[in-house]
């Protein structure tokens, strides 16, 4: 039986403004060139021709692909991705594990009805496979459908899947208006973390960390980011996440000035780097739009919250209101919530926020710094920056002072 690996990914992102920087596209005009230089850690390359990739393709297994699809993932590895797709466009088997890792490769490069359609005929030949339930309902709280999603939780039904139906419902029930009361059961989810598989510890630990930002927890940040590791993609975007959200931007500077090759942390950096007035802003800025020019070559569709996010920075905000229109057709987790929310308010769209706020009243979407801020027509990029949470003074969270001092990140 094979448990979900990939959980959903948690994002938030803190935008600040500042004037456009262009960039043209670097275009090779020679094969020789060096495009970039890999991360110290890259594997050893698999294929140094086509020939090779045509001569091991027979030789390729489930297994290979799907580490491929997990380092994708944890490490923000768009090459794995590519290799993993590529394995599985020259496969011709259709049994249920190959049509799983199918899709979770459409997942990863954000085709997400297409993937809908795969699970749901790995469902008609298996209505109880817990992989394609759980992946499922996933894909259904990304893109806000939380009534749906919580319907593939209730039919994991074997006792032996409890811990996985538990965390299934809990990440619904947290987003969805029992945000205080679900806290209960994610932290005893949270204590069974170190003896379950790291994939679904890591999983626990994000849905906490979404709680504790969306209700300005600092015990439970203070929790969550003592248990969680600090190596892996999602988990360095949600500790910066929260360090951003309280105005800590140094430590953030500190946490992700060597990861500037994974687009999602480099925007953070640059969020960051933007409040310090820290001259290393302007270059990030340049290099990441040097990226979005190249997107637009390929015609990748698959970054539109990254390019809503890089507009939203570079003060653009015409086209970050409708980049993150665009974008909230497809994605609704918090990040794109936030995303979208900001857009509207520095656009004065008072169409936009009317949507946003009634999608928050009809999912009852529990994130009250952000209903505040829509409410009231402002947004201030660091939105938990208030007086509770600065330092030398004391912050209320389950019922305890805690000071900001004291957090552990």
């Amino acid at each position: 039986m094979h448990w979900i690996q990939f959980p959903i990914k948690l994002l938030l992102l803190v935008f600040v403004s500042i004037p456009l920087i262009h960039a043209a596209p670097f275009i090779p005009t020679d094969d020789q060139q060096i495009l970039a230089s890999l991360p110290e850690d890259s594997p050893q390359a698999r294929y140094l021709t086509s020939a090779d990739f045509a001569s091991d393709t027979s030789k390729n297994s489930l297994e290979q692909t799907s580490q491929l699809l997990e380092r994708a993932y944890l490490q923000g590895d768009p090459r794995a991705l590519g290799q993993a797709r590529a394995q599985l466009d020259q496969s011709t088997d259709q049994s249920t594990d190959t049509l799983m890792l199918q899709a979770r490769a459409l997942q990863s490069d954000h085709k997400f009805d297409q993937a809908k359609d795969l699970l749901k005929q790995i469902l008609s030949r298996d209505a109880a496979h817990p992989d394609a339930l759980l992946t499922l309902s996933s894909l259904l709280v990304v893109q806000g459908q939380f009534t749906e999603a919580m319907s593939y939780c209730k039919r994991l039904n074997d006792p032996e899947l409890r811990v996985y139906a538990l965390a299934c419902a809990a990440q619904i029930q947290s987003m969805t208006g029992q945000l205080s009361s679900v806290k209960q059961t994610l932290a005893g989810l949270a204590a069974l973390a170190p003896g379950l598989d790291a994939s679904t510890a890591r999983w626990i630990y994000l849905i906490q960390a979404d709680a504790a930002l969306r209700s300005q927890d600092v015990a439970l940040s203070n929790q969550v980011f003592d248990a969680m590791d600090d190596q892996t993609v999602p988990a360095l975007m949600a500790r910066a996440d929260w360090l951003l959200s309280i105005g800590e931007y140094q430590r953030v500077r500190t946490l992700l000035q060597m990861h500037t090759d994974k687009d999602a942390l480099l925007l953070r950096l640059i969020s960051a780097q933007i409040k310090l007035k820290n001259n290393d802003a302007q270059k990030n800025l340049a290099l990441m739009k040097e990226r979005i020019d190249v997107w637009q070559i390929r015609q990748e569709n698959a970054h539109i919250r990254e390019q809503a996010t890089y507009a939203l920075l570079a003060n653009d905000t015409d086209s970050a209101l409708q980049l993150a229109i665009d974008n909230w057709k497809n994605q609704r987790e918090t990040a794109d919530i936030v995303l979208y929310a900001t857009a509207a308010i520095k656009a004065s769209s008072q169409k936009d926020i009317k949507i946003l706020r009634q999608f928050m009243t009809d999912t009852q979407f529990e994130y009250p710094a952000l209903e505040r801020a829509l409410r009231l027509g402002k947004i201030d990029e660091c939105l938990h920056c208030q007086a509770d949470h600065m330092p030398n003074s004391t912050a209320k969270t389950s019922g305890a002072p805690v000071t900001s001092k004291d957090n552990p990140l």
